[in-house]
């Protein structure tokens, strides 16, 4: 089916739901569920979510989720050896911790939606036409993450308050940000709406005309945003594309990049710093601080972690410092990870996503009509290295991630499937060939 991120496009939404069936609905609620939710921290604790909006969104979608899995549920075999095995042992370790969590509500909560999630994917898989399925989940993801964006430029443009916010931009002195997405959502999202157009169109599955008025308005998106990271997503995502279509043109776009950063390096980090005091600019707005923290907390529990999703909220929460207690999370999915799910949960998840890394790019050799799916990777590295990313807790890049690895799983599985039935060649010695000797009616 075609790709589309424009969100006011009704014919994409009923399509996609269409195709994916039950579990498009399912994956779509618990999207919401993950996405709209404000942080508060008039009491909450550091971090802490806004608990009416948790009684009222993301209960209610969870539960919702659930309920219409439960409808012809039909689960997919998995094998040891397949991503979405790694995926299942990671979701089910995270929700053991709820045994020994330091927060056990938020633990079984953020784990019962990775679960969920893992579900949708697994009923896709057992379907036919799964690849088919697949792509209409994504397209879901796609328009949610779209019409997120759109209302947050919406609430910018409208100079509604808790939409705008005093960081310099690309264009604009103040910036746009969701109060659900917080100050670098905006920018990850449109990076990777803009990222999958341009694969998708260097995979020749959009046309040009199309392609480009997409790509328009994922940059009109991106350019309201303050995040510094989506644009080392973009420059970086957009070199590797460049490099999947010809080696030299990426060599020299490489060159080019290299030779303009050494030139006017000193405008780039004066662009880059803004507004913000030298001394937070050097600790990355405060990310150093408390990954020193997360690092001394870890200490204390290094096996097993104080609990999935809460191991950065121990952290901020007793860090001593009231600027930093208003930080959302550590800033980084791996310290997340860590301080969560103690070296046995880091040990399975680094290993999942390193090894969902080198087979998404093989089969992007094998198969490039998939690339607008396999692109994904990097910006699921880039910010789980700089957020939450895949292992912090339930969000869209969750979602995107297990397209990746679905994708990956089906697609082997394919090629394994062929081999075994492939035709034998003409050249092979008869005698090696057993034949069925044919039987008499």
């Amino acid at each position: 089916m075609g790709i589309t991120i424009y969100p006011w496009d009704l014919k994409a939404w009923r399509a996609a739901f269409r195709v994916a069936g039950f579990p498009g609905i399912a994956l779509f609620s618990l999207l919401l569920g993950a996405m709209l939710q404000v942080g508060d921290i008039t009491g909450g604790g550091a971090g802490h979510s806004s608990t009416k909006l948790m009684l009222l969104v993301r209960a209610p979608a969870l539960l919702l989720a659930f309920l219409v899995l439960l409808y012809r549920p039909r689960i997919a075999k998995i094998r040891a050896n397949e991503l979405r095995f790694a995926y299942a042992s990671f979701a089910l370790l995270y929700f053991a911790s709820a045994l020994w969590s330091e927060q056990r509500f938020a633990t079984v909560g953020k784990s019962a939606e990775l679960l969920l999630a893992g579900v949708v994917f697994l009923e896709v898989s057992s379907s036919e036409n799964p690849l088919k399925r697949l792509e209409a989940l994504r397209q879901i993801i796609l328009l949610t993450m779209s019409s997120i964006a759109l209302v947050t430029v919406a609430g910018f443009l409208l100079r509604i308050h808790m939409f705008v916010q005093p960081r310099p931009g690309i264009i604009s002195q103040t910036t746009a940000q969701a109060p659900f997405l917080s100050g670098n959502g905006l920018g990850y999202v449109s990076s990777a709406l803009f990222l999958v157009v341009l694969a998708e169109w260097q995979a020749h599955r959009l046309e040009t005309t199309a392609a480009m008025r997409e790509m328009v308005f994922a940059l009109a998106l991106f350019s309201l945003s303050a995040s510094r990271t989506s644009f080392g997503i973009l420059l970086l995502t957009i070199l590797i594309v460049m490099f999947k279509r010809s080696k030299i043109l990426a060599a020299m776009a490489i060159g080019a990049v290299s030779i303009g950063g050494w030139i006017f390096w000193s405008g780039i980090l004066t662009r880059l710093q803004g507004h913000q005091r030298s001394e937070d600019f050097m600790t990355l707005s405060g990310r150093t601080v408390v990954w020193t923290a997360a690092s001394r907390q870890f200490e204390l529990h290094p096996l097993l972690g104080v609990g999935g999703g809460v191991g950065g909220k121990e952290v901020i929460g007793h860090i001593g410092n009231m600027y930093l207690e208003q930080m959302s999370s550590l800033h980084n999915g791996f310290l997340e990870l860590l301080t969560g799910l103690g070296l046995v949960g880091f040990a399975i998840g680094t290993s999942m996503l390193i090894l969902a890394t080198l087979r998404s790019w093989k089969a992007w050799e094998t198969n490039p009509e998939y690339g607008g799916t396999y692109v994904l990777i990097v910006h699921v590295w880039m910010t789980t290295i700089m957020s939450t990313g895949i292992l912090g807790w339930m969000g869209y890049e969750v979602a995107l991630f297990l397209c990746i690895i679905t994708n990956v799983d089906l697609v082997r599985r394919r090629a394994q499937m062929a081999q075994v039935v492939a035709p034998i060649p003409a050249f092979w010695p008869r005698f090696f060939v057993k034949r069925k000797e044919p039987q008499l009616g």
